[in-house]
């Protein structure tokens, strides 16, 4: 049988907590093995109890859930960050992308799309609030129309990485994709990165759709 994934939830509202844990009650697949009540004790129980996943709200005491997921990315760079919050404002969700977050969920999602979100990012891809992404997308174009910097040109083969890495591929499924190795795979993806100036490969692959270099999966 395979071991449940285990997850830290931090939220200032203990009703908030109850209710989560309550939605993943009887689900073999996760398992909440800590609570904390603001940012920073969400760090001390990550760097004590090393989850999966941490799950973040982003307004809470002492620490909010944007620093303390900066704080585990750094401390912790294989735990996976996931926000939760009722916060649908495009300005977070590209914080939140910008802290390492890998999801971004709202608090009135359903059971199954919190569940479908964690299995995503449980296996390593990203789980970004659809109504929300489209919003920040809508906004970078605007800012690319109204006289952003503009990328630097992609070379044919970076554009088929780009188009890969936002269907979600991980480096070695594009390597797979194109006959490459998957260490020149990671080389391509990395140089992707920094000709759009972006932080890591998800919001590289939010700006390529922004930028019109590819289509949106």
């Amino acid at each position: 049988m395979t071991q449940a994934l285990r997850l830290v939830l931090a939220d200032d509202h203990e009703v908030t907590r109850t209710g989560f844990v309550a939605l993943l009650a009887g689900h073999p697949q996760f398992e909440v093995v800590g609570q904390a009540r603001d940012g920073q004790e969400a760090v001390e129980l990550c760097e004590q109890l090393l989850p999966d996943i941490v799950i973040l709200d982003i307004r809470m005491p002492v620490l909010n859930g944007l620093g303390a997921a900066r704080l585990l990315q750094q401390r912790l760079p294989a735990l996976k960050v996931v926000i939760f919050t009722m916060d649908d404002s495009p300005d977070h969700l590209e914080a939140a992308m910008n802290a390492g977050a890998v999801g971004y969920l709202l608090k009135d999602a359903s059971r199954d799309e919190v569940i479908d979100a964690l299995q995503r990012v449980a296996a390593g891809e990203e789980a970004l609030n659809s109504a929300v992404s489209a919003r920040l997308l809508r906004r970078m174009t605007e800012r690319n129309a109204s006289g952003g910097t503009p990328s630097e040109n992609l070379t044919a083969r970076e554009r088929q990485v780009l188009a890969l890495v936002a269907n979600g591929m991980s480096n070695r499924q594009i390597g797979e994709q194109l006959g490459i190795t998957t260490g020149t795979a990671k080389a391509h993806v990395e140089r992707v990165i920094g000709k759009l100036g972006a932080a890591d490969r998800t919001q590289a692959a939010v700006r390529g759709i922004a930028l019109g270099l590819v289509t949106q999966p």
